[in-house]
């Protein structure tokens, strides 16, 4: 399985590719986000390897989607975003 691409969340999101240019910077906010929330020091690679991908992806996606459609700048990010951001940084830590 790879990592979410632009394509994917634009297919997600039902959008055209004038939107491209904002899901991909969402989308790398995204990895970025949750990168330096569960370790500071490791690559994505590193991330992905001791936690899952498919859990990762959902993240990406939660996260992109809230951004996406304002959510976050009003509530931050919903219960699903918050719950895999858990899920993986308690992977990451063996927990």
């Amino acid at each position: 399985m790879a990592q979410v691409t632009t394509q994917d969340m634009l297919d997600t999101l039902h959008l055209d590719s004038t939107e491209y240019g904002a899901i991909y910077n969402l989308i790398f906010f995204a990895q970025d986000y949750i990168q330096t929330t569960t370790d500071k020091n490791a690559t994505i690679d590193q991330i992905i390897a001791k936690t899952n991908e498919k859990v990762f992806n959902q993240a990406v996606k939660a996260i992109v989607e809230s951004l996406y459609f304002g959510n976050a700048e009003t509530q931050g990010f919903g219960i699903r975003s918050q719950v895999l951001l858990n899920s993986i940084r308690n992977m990451y830590q063996g927990a």
